[in-house]
C-alpha cells in the first residue's frame, strides 16, 4: 500500500510527504514535525497521521485550534479516506492512498507516481487553479510584451508583477544571456544588488534546469546572502527547445523574504510568468535581428547588386580603399562633401567586412540633441534625466558585435566627443546613472568637415581625430567625376522606373546639360534634379528642357577656374534659404545639414535676410 500527504494550500514544507506504516507522521509548527506547518493557529505538535490494521487514521493533538477534515472539526481519531482534505488554519492537506481500485481512481485527481531509487515521476506535478486576476495578470503581461522593444523593460514589468502578487521584500534578475547585455535588475530599486541576488542559487537552477526552493531542501544551501533571508526562491529563465534549436538559459529570477515562506501558488505563478517572460525575450530578439537585417539593407536595390555607381578612375580607386579598409577591424573615417554617399561607402564597408552578419546601426549626429547626445549614443536608466521614464538602450548597445556608423561626427559637442575617445580606447560604455558595459564595436565615421582645421581651431579634440583617422576613405565630388554621369543617370531612372511603374529613357542632350553644371549638392542634388525631370517629362523619355538646374548666371556668371569653396557653400545657403521662404528648418533638410549647423554658417558668412524698406 503507497500512500501520501500533499500541502495544497499555506505555508510549508516538504509539499509532499510519504506515509509509512511503520512510523507516524507528525504535524505542526515546530521543526522537528515531519511536515512543518507555518501557520498562527498551528500548534506546535498539532496532529499526527498513523497506520492500523489496514487503515490511515488521523488524530488532533490541539487543544486550542483543533484539526478539521473535510471542514468538520474531529474530536479524535478519524478514518482518512482517497482525496480528503484535512485543514489546520489556513493550511490544506490533502490525503492520497493510491491502493484504491480503477473504477474509483477515475473519478479522483491524476495518480500521482511515486519517486523510486531517487527517479522522478513523470507525474510528480500538481494542479494548481489560478484565479480570475492572476490569469488576467498573466494575459496582459504576454499583450503589453507584444508592443514591448526594450529587453530591460519585458523584464522590470515581469518583477514589478513578482513583487505585487507574491508579496516578496526583493526580486531580482540576473542576465546569463551572452547575446544581451542587461546585468542586474532588482526592486525595489534602492535594493543592493550584491545583497540580493544569491550566486550559490543562480548555479543550483542552472546545474538543476529547475525551480529552486529554499523552503523545499532537505539540505539547507550554505550562502551568506541567504542566512538572513527566511525563504528564496530561483527561477530559470530558459526558452523552450524546438525541433530547430535547443532552448538556451537567458537568465534567472529570484524572490527573497526574511519574514514569511513563500506558498505553493506563489511558486506557480512565478514558474508560469517566468516562461511567459522567457518567450518574450526571444520573440524580442528575433524582431530586433529582422530590423536590423532591414536597416542593414535599405539601399540595396536587389540582393549582390552595387552599392556604389560608377567607373571612373576616382571611384575605383575608392572601391579600392573599400576593399583594404573592410579587411581590418580599425576605425575608419570618410570624408567627403555633403551629398557625395558617404553613408553608401559605410554600408559597403559593412558588407564586405567580417561583421556582414551582425547589425549596422547608423546614427547621423547632425540629428542629435546636444543635450541628449549621452542618452542616444551609451544609454541611460530609468529617472537619469528629466523625462527618462524608462531605461534605453544607447546605439553602441545596439550595434554590438556588429558596426556603429556614425555620419557627421563633427557635430558631436566636446563632451560627447571625450566619452566617444574612452570607448574607442576601452571598448566599455557607462549609460547614464547605469553600471559600465563592455561592448564590442567597430566604428565607422563620417564628416564633410575640414577635422584638422576643426583641431587647429579648438573645436575638435585631436586625440580623437587620431583614433578616428587610422584608415581615411575619400568619397570624390560628382563635379570630379563626371564621366560617371550616364551610369548615376541610367541607375536614378531604374529606381524611378519601378517607383512610378513607367520605364523612363534619357537623351545624349540630357547628358550635355548635366555635365555642364558644377554640381555643388552631388548625387544627392543629382538625385533630386532627375526626380523633379521625371515628373515634370510630358512623355517617356527625359529630355533636356525637363532638366532644371541653375545657369552659372545664378552665381554671377562664369565659375572662375580659382572659386573658393566657401563662396559655393555661401550661394548654396542663401538659394537655400531664399527657395523655403526663409525657413531655416527646411532649407537645412534641402541642404542635409542639422539647423543649428545652419545657422553657425549663416553667422560666419553673415548671412541675413534684408528686411523690405518701408515707405
Amino acid at each position: 500500500m503507497t500512500a501520501r500527504l500533499v500541502l495544497e494550500l499555506g505555508i510549508g514544507a516538504p509539499l509532499t510527504v510519504l506515509l509509512s506504516q511503520d512510523l507516524p507522521i507528525k504535524i505542526g509548527r515546530n521543526p522537528d514535525n515531519d511536515l512543518i506547518i507555518q501557520d498562527e493557529h498551528a500548534s506546535r505538535f498539532h496532529a499526527e497521521v498513523y497506520f492500523d490494521s489496514g487503515t490511515f487514521f488521523l488524530k488532533n493533538h490541539s487543544k486550542n485550534n483543533g484539526t478539521r477534515l473535510n471542514g468538520s472539526r474531529i474530536s479524535s481519531e478519524v478514518v482518512l479516506v482517497n482525496q480528503c482534505k484535512i485543514n489546520i488554519g489556513d493550511a490544506q492537506i490533502r490525503f492520497e492512498n493510491a491502493a484504491i481500485s480503477h473504477e474509483d481512481s477515475s473519478k479522483t485527481l491524476p495518480e500521482l507516481e511515486l519517486q523510486d531509487e531517487g527517479k522522478s515521476s513523470k507525474s510528480d506535478t500538481f494542479v494548481t487553479e489560478f484565479l480570475h486576476d492572476e490569469l488576467s495578470l498573466l494575459f496582459s503581461y504576454v499583450a503589453d510584451s507584444v508592443l514591448e522593444n526594450n529587453p530591460r523593460d519585458l523584464v522590470a514589468k515581469a518583477l514589478e508583477i513578482l513583487l505585487k502578487r507574491t508579496q516578496a521584500e526583493k526580486v531580482g534578475f540576473l542576465s546569463l544571456d551572452t547575446q544581451e547585455v542587461m546585468l542586474k535588475q532588482v526592486l525595489p530599486a534602492d535594493t543592493s544588488l550584491d545583497l540580493v541576488l544569491s550566486k550559490t542559487l543562480t548555479k543550483e537552477v542552472v546545474a538543476r534546469e529547475k525551480t529552486v526552493w529554499l523552503l523545499q531542501e532537505q539540505v539547507g544551501i550554505e550562502a551568506e546572502s541567504l542566512r538572513s533571508m527566511k525563504d528564496a526562491v530561483c527561477l530559470l529563465v530558459k526558452t523552450k527547445a524546438s525541433e530547430s534549436s535547443a532552448g538556451s538559459i537567458l537568465g534567472a529570477v529570484h524572490l527573497y523574504h526574511h519574514r514569511r515562506f513563500f506558498n505553493f501558488k506563489e511558486v506557480r505563478f512565478a514558474e508560469f510568468l517566468v516562461d511567459c517572460l522567457a518567450n518574450s525575450l526571444l520573440v524580442l530578439r528575433q524582431r530586433r535581428a529582422l530590423e536590423a537585417d532591414n536597416n542593414r539593407f535599405k539601399f540595396v536595390e536587389e540582393k549582390g547588386k552595387e552599392l556604389i555607381i560608377g567607373s571612373s578612375r576616382l571611384v575605383v580607386k575608392m572601391k579600392q580603399e573599400i576593399q583594404r579598409a573592410a579587411l581590418r577591424n580599425s576605425s575608419v573615417l570618410i570624408t567627403g562633401d555633403s551629398g557625395v554617399g558617404k553613408e553608401l561607402v559605410a554600408l559597403e564597408l559593412h558588407k564586405r567586412s567580417s561583421r556582414s552578419a551582425a547589425p549596422m546601426v547608423s546614427v547621423n549626429c547632425a540629428t542629435i540633441s546636444p543635450g541628449l547626445a549621452d542618452a542616444e549614443l551609451f544609454g541611460n536608466e530609468k529617472g537619469a534625466y528629466t523625462g527618462a521614464d524608462r531605461a534605453n538602450t544607447g546605439y553602441f548597445q545596439q550595434a554590438d558585435d556588429g558596426i556603429l556608423f556614425l555620419d557627421e561626427v563633427g557635430e558631436l559637442s566636446q563632451e560627447c566627443q571625450a566619452k566617444l575617445l574612452r570607448t574607442l580606447e576601452s571598448g566599455k560604455i557607462r549609460p547614464l546613472r547605469g553600471k559600465e558595459i563592455s561592448v564590442n564595436v567597430r566604428v565607422i565615421s563620417a564628416t564633410n568637415r575640414d577635422l584638422q582645421k576643426e583641431v587647429k581651431e579648438g573645436r575638435f579634440r585631436e586625440d580623437l581625430f587620431y583614433r578616428l583617422n587610422t584608415c581615411v576613405v575619400k568619397v570624390p565630388a560628382l563635379k570630379e567625376r563626371l564621366e560617371d554621369l550616364a551610369e548615376l543617370v541610367d541607375f536614378f531612372l531604374n529606381r524611378f522606373s519601378v517607383e512610378y511603374r513607367k520605364r523612363f529613357l534619357f537623351g545624349p542632350e540630357v547628358l550635355d546639360k548635366l555635365k555642364k553644371y558644377h554640381w555643388p549638392g552631388n548625387i544627392r542634388q543629382l538625385k533630386s534634379v532627375l526626380e523633379s525631370g521625371v515628373n515634370r517629362a510630358e512623355s517617356e523619355t527625359l529630355m533636356a528642357e525637363d532638366i532644371d538646374i541653375p545657369t552659372n548666371d545664378a552665381i554671377g556668371g562664369e565659375v572662375p577656374k580659382n572659386i573658393r569653396l566657401t563662396e559655393v557653400e555661401s550661394w548654396a545657403i542663401k538659394i537655400a534659404l531664399e527657395r523655403n521662404g526663409w525657413n531655416q528648418t527646411q532649407a537645412a533638410k534641402v541642404l542635409g545639414i542639422h539647423r543649428e549647423t545652419l545657422l553657425d554658417k549663416m553667422k560666419k558668412y553673415k548671412i541675413a535676410k534684408s528686411n523690405p524698406k518701408t515707405s
